[in-house]
């Protein structure tokens, strides 16, 4: 299983670190975007925003993927097909609704098990924990209730994206328990064969 989980999967740096990670040229690779997360401020609101915009531009063989759109046979073929699958930003617990109410945690262990690259961002990263804790507090934009609907269980830690210094202390003490990663933007953590890589400088809270 290889997982790319950025704070900002759009940043350049993340791009960069991104392309690294893969190991060959993104050109010609099939993809499926889900922008989903975004659509829990108002639906249909990606589509004005840059992340799909650069995802189109690496050249992929990119297919959109709306969850609220689909049902459990829609999705399923794409997926299968992919050899990336890139979990756009947004609200974490309205994605793992969807993800849920499309059986797509069922499916999705098997299709990363078989090579598809996942790569997340912000809410696309905190979903593949087993809990969302942070999205319930996070800092500016909570989102009550995230944390009644379980995560995917891909990591046995938590992602703190978008950090910033100055909030360290309030996350510190809102963080009650296990090991969790604050990441900025352009920063990334990957998970390969279960061995974990901070591409960043690493920063922990572990209690």
């Amino acid at each position: 299983m290889k997982l790319f989980l950025a704070s900002e999967a759009k940043h350049p740096e993340s791009l960069k670190k991104f392309k690294k990670f893969v190991k060959r040229d993104l050109k010609g690779m099939k993809a499926v975007y889900i922008p989903t997360a975004a659509n829990g401020k108002y639906y249909g609101s990606w589509k004005g925003g840059e992340s799909v915009k650069i995802a189109q531009s690496l050249g992929m063989d990119l297919k959109i993927v709306q969850l609220e759109d689909s049902c459990y046979s829609d999705i399923t073929a794409p997926l299968c097909e992919a050899d990336i699958i890139w979990m756009a930003g947004g609200m974490s617990g309205y994605l793992l609704y969807w993800i849920k109410r499309t059986k797509l945690d069922k499916i999705l262990p098997d299709i990363l098990n078989n090579g598809t690259i996942y790569i997340g961002s912000s809410a696309g990263s905190l979903i593949c924990a087993k809990t969302q804790n942070i999205a319930e507090w996070y800092i500016g934009e909570a989102e009550p209730g995230a944390s009644l609907i379980p995560g995917l269980g891909l990591i046995d830690f938590e992602i703190y994206p978008h950090y910033e210094e100055k909030d360290y202390d309030e996350i510190k003490k809102r963080w009650e328990k296990g090991r969790l990663y604050l990441i900025k933007n352009g920063e990334a953590i990957t998970v390969e064969n279960n061995k974990i890589n901070v591409l960043g400088k690493e920063r922990i809270i572990d209690k």
